[in-house]
Order: C-alpha cells, then sequence, then structure tokens
C-alpha cells in the first residue's frame, strides 16, 4: 500500500492533512486501470472524517458521485483498491525553480453506496459543494438519485508532505 516516506522531515501532522481533505476543492482518484494502463482523473469530493482516526490507524471516508456506468466503475470492479491525492497549496516561485506545495495522499477501498449510505455521502456532498442551500440540494438529489452513484473510499493511510521551503519556515 504505502511506503514509508523518504523525506520525512516534510511530513505534514496528521491534523493538517485531515485539514487539507476537509478544505481541498478537489482531487485525483487514481485506479488501476482496465487495461493494463492506470487510471486517475480529478473529481469533486466529500470528506467524512473518523473521531477514532489517527495517523497511526486513520479512518474516515470520502465520497463521490459518478455515472452509473464508465470507465471508473469498470475499474474499481476490477481492483477496487485506489489512492486519492489532494493538493492543499501550490505556489510557484520561479525565482528559487520550486513550488511552495502542501498535499495529501490517501489510500483505500472503494466501494458503491447504497441506500442510507449513498443518500449520506449525496448529502456530504451537496454540504461541501452549496452550504446553506439544503432545500436546493434536497431537490436535487431526490431528482437524480436514481441516474447516479457514490463511490465510498475507506480511507487506509493518509499522509501528507510539504515543500522544505515550508517546513523550515515552521517554529
Amino acid at each position: 500500500m504505502s511506503h514509508a516516506m523518504r523525506r520525512h522531515k516534510q511530513m505534514l501532522p496528521f491534523d493538517e492533512c485531515l485539514d487539507i481533505l476537509e478544505e481541498g476543492a478537489y482531487g485525483i482518484l487514481g485506479t488501476g486501470g482496465t487495461d493494463g494502463y492506470p487510471y486517475a482523473l480529478p473529481i469533486s469530493y466529500a470528506f467524512e472524517a473518523d473521531p477514532d482516526g489517527s495517523a497511526e490507524t486513520p479512518r474516515g471516508r470520502l465520497y463521490l458521485h459518478c455515472a452509473t456506468t464508465g470507465h471508473k466503475l469498470d475499474a474499481l470492479a476490477a481492483n477496487p483498491r485506489v489512492c486519492f491525492t489532494v493538493v492543499g497549496r501550490s505556489q510557484v516561485v520561479p525565482e528559487e525553480l520550486t513550488n511552495f506545495y502542501r498535499s495529501v495522499i490517501t489510500f483505500g477501498t472503494a466501494h458503491l453506496a447504497e441506500g442510507d449510505e449513498k443518500m449520506r455521502g449525496l448529502i456530504a456532498l451537496g454540504n461541501k459543494y452549496c452550504p446553506g442551500l439544503d432545500d436546493f440540494v434536497s431537490e436535487e438529489i431526490d431528482k437524480a438519485f436514481k441516474r447516479l452513484d457514490v463511490l465510498v473510499i475507506e480511507l487506509e493511510a493518509i499522509t501528507g508532505k510539504e515543500a522544505i521551503n515550508l517546513t523550515r519556515q515552521r517554529p
């Protein structure tokens, strides 16, 4: 699954990883693909942390919405193990030949949500991307519920890293 981080001094504290997952606008879902090629795509998501999670035993889940057919679902049917990456900060600094970044990579197993779990995922996505529009979100969920699916990624590992320049700025 995940390997020890080579540049461990740049590893983000676990709570900062969770912040990036909470605040990120989108992530990149990586799968094993279907024809020998990996498959990765940018996608909206909602993160739900488990209060019992820790850096040693990360817990929580990601919700992603999708169509009911397609390459992504074919890839996950072949191999449900995935990685999901979120970049929380990226600032190119040409005069230093670098990028000041903070990012998180997660690993987990994906499955299709059903029933209450599917509704929970759609509500989480609606709350994240349409805050304060609860009635509108409910109407849209009712209209589209049968025409879409929700993927749930049960998280097994969460790690984050930042640019060495940002690490050096820490107290």
